[in-house]
């Protein structure tokens, strides 16, 4: 019996608060896979708030704090490796986990995977998580296809780091088909960005530019386009702009948004890669080859043979052919194998490099493989590779068939709105295809493209954007006088070494890939003498 003066615990509160718990918990359960991307810390600050034996046990919970390192804002991508264990211990002591934990475990833990570069173990994962879905019907088909959705997004992403591009698109195009009711908005914002990046890897910029589009659609009102998760619109979006040699205002905000959205991510060395081109295309190609050797320090130790090692490599002969260093470019092409659909594309790069020495028949040796290709190849590569053969057949005294191949450059340049590979000619060269394409009937669209190609003669002739240093002057006027590098070095008391930098550098501001056209376009300019 209580008296008056006596008190009583009233159990309730503790009760109350323990079916709190367990309600937010079963909620998170529930839609961890929509907040997890957009708000990590917010639900790792939620479920730390609850006693750690109330969740310690639920693999859901577990998956979901694995998870959430991968989300906007995060700052470190191995953060998540210890819940992912966990998460495999506990399946472990329960050989009838549900099945979207197990295929769960296996996406997401090969997602994380990729973003630190294991690509192997992420496509062993990916693939032990096909066989779950396949062989295990016991689960709703709902949640079923909500994983199978989630896996080939995943799968696609591996895929294209390793430069499968057909089986990344089909992939892909799964996971897009099913993307509305079945990925949450950052797995559609990344779905569609990596088809962004496809798209435009095989030369179709403008469905790339309706799938980058896409992406900003899905990822309005939220941050994700200041993360991972936009990565590939992001690169793109630039790439696009380097292609088509858009304006510094333009390429200077997109570069801004491509480091932030890729840095410290598996992307960042795409985005390296990306940057190097738009310098190695503006005539910077010291300053690409800067960066191509951070683009090879960013993926050293990566697995499974990543697409933009090789990528880098064609980029570092192609500069080193545009410095006049011909020997080096060609030993660095012979060493890299094409990839699927010549995306990339070292023949190309050795093609330029004999044409460069003089060689166009060693030119047309080296486009073989990717004139056989036909259709199949990347089209984004296939102005340079006609321009090519027609230079190459015009050196060769064949007017018809370097017109054909001129014409076909110049359709495929036109309808991708490119013009940037023609630079990588003579002038000369150029004026004498373009002078030849305009006596022959061509489509509004490269009528428009060859007046710009006709009219920047004038303009370029008339003055360099960076002008030649006192040194230089001096060196590009030993040049003009057939004086080799060593006789200059000795006349102005300076290395060879030091003098191949200055030549190097004379080079790039004449847009020129070897001493004679170097010596045509100062004497052009009034700053050598013709000897």
């Amino acid at each position: 019996m209580t008296t008056r003066n006596e008190t009583t615990v009233d159990p309730a509160p503790s009760t109350e608060l323990e079916l709190d718990h367990r309600s937010m918990l079963d909620t998170i359960e529930r839609i961890w896979p929509q907040i997890a991307p957009l708000q990590g810390a917010r639900l790792r600050e939620a479920v730390r708030s609850v006693p750690e034996h109330e969740w310690s046990q639920r693999a859901r919970i577990l998956l979901a704090l694995a998870t959430s390192h991968r989300s906007v804002g995060s700052t470190s991508r191995s953060a998540a490796l210890p819940w992912f264990r966990a998460v495999d211990k506990s399946i472990r002591a329960d050989p009838d986990s549900p099945l979207d934990v197990r295929v769960g475990y296996l996406v997401h833990l090969a997602a994380t995977l990729r973003t630190l570069g294991n690509l192997e173990t992420a496509r062993t994962h990916l693939e032990r998580a096909r066989d779950l879905l396949e062989e295990d019907e016991s689960f709703e088909i709902s949640t079923r296809v909500d994983l199978s959705a989630s896996f080939s997004l995943q799968l696609g992403l591996v895929r294209i780091h390793l430069g499968l591009w057909d089986e990344a698109t089909f992939a892909l195009s799964l996971a897009e088909g099913l993307a509305t009711e079945h990925l949450s908005s950052a797995e559609r914002v990344e779905c569609h960005s990596a088809l962004a990046f496809v798209a435009f890897q095989l030369g179709d910029f403008e469905r790339a530019e309706e799938q980058a589009d896409r992406a900003v659609r899905h990822a309005d009102g939220t941050e994700l386009m200041t993360s991972s998760f936009s990565a590939l619109t992001h690169i793109t979006r630039f790439l696009l702009l380097v292609e088509r040699q858009s304006g510094s205002q333009d390429y200077d905000r997109q570069l801004r948004s491509l480091r932030i959205s890729t840095r410290d991510t598996d992307w960042e060395a795409h985005a390296v890669f990306a940057e190097a081109l738009g310098r190695h295309t503006a005539g910077s190609s010291i300053e690409a080859l800067d960066l191509l050797g951070r683009v090879t320090r960013l993926v050293r130790g990566y697995t499974g043979d990543p697409v933009v090692a090789t990528s880098a490599g064609i980029l570092r002969a192609e500069a080193l052919r545009a410095l006049g260093e011909l020997d080096e470019a060609r030993d660095i092409v012979r060493e890299l194998e094409p990839g699927q659909h010549h995306v990339t594309c070292p023949g190309r790069i050795e093609a330029l490099t004999a044409f460069t020495a003089g060689d166009p028949r060693g030119a047309l040796a080296a486009l073989r493989e990717c004139l056989a290709l036909g259709e199949l190849h990347s089209t984004r590569h296939m102005a340079p590779i006609f321009a090519l053969v027609a230079a190459a057949e015009s050196e060769l005294g064949n007017p018809v068939a370097s017109g054909i191949a001129f014409d076909r450059s110049l359709l495929v340049a036109a309808n991708t709105g490119t013009s940037w590979p023609f630079r990588a000619f003579p002038r000369e060269v150029v004026d004498r295809l373009v002078s030849g394409a305009l006596e022959r009937t061509q489509p509004a669209s490269v009528v428009r493209l060859l007046e710009r190609l006709d009219g920047a003669t004038p303009q370029e002739a008339a003055t360099l954007a960076d002008p030649l240093s006192d040194r230089e002057l001096v060196i590009v006027r030993h040049l003009a006088t057939g004086a080799t590098l060593s006789q200059i070095g000795t006349e102005l008391f300076i290395s060879v070494n030091t003098v191949k930098s200055h030549v190097r550098s004379i080079y790039r501001k004449l847009s020129a890939t070897n001493r004679r056209e170097a010596i045509a376009r100062a004497v052009q300019l009034g700053l050598a003498d013709a000897h």
